[in-house]
């Protein structure tokens, strides 16, 4: 059975990186691996396992486009929005009103 080999983390990192550098348009990591393996002459499945170890993990599962929640966030969003521009256009309204009453009381005199 042959020695089983060991890499350095600096290998390792740029193999990885080279990957993502020549990854086809519509090649799946697995294939790039499968591909690109033989040229750094490492086993195809070693590869992959270092770039899956690579990928960064999302934190929280993304909603799906036009799912529930994130109807509801949109939603939340944009009524509190409606809520400010109601405020922001009273106001506006008030001062308005109060600049117009002082420049007729003006014009009266």
């Amino acid at each position: 059975m042959p020695a089983k080999k060991e890499y350095t983390a600096e290998f390792k990192e740029q193999s990885v990186r080279f990957v993502f550098e020549h990854i086809e348009v519509d090649e799946s990591r697995y294939g790039a691996c499968q591909r690109l393996g033989p040229k750094l002459n490492v086993k195809p499945v070693t590869l992959y396992n270092w770039v899956k170890i690579a990928t960064p993990k999302p934190s929280k599962p993304a909603a799906a486009a036009g799912s529930v929640e994130e109807l509801k966030a949109q939603l939340a969003e944009v009524r509190k929005e409606n809520r400010e521009l109601a405020r922001a256009n009273q106001i506006l309204q008030d001062a308005a009103t109060f600049f117009g009453a002082a420049l007729d009381r003006r014009s009266r005199k």
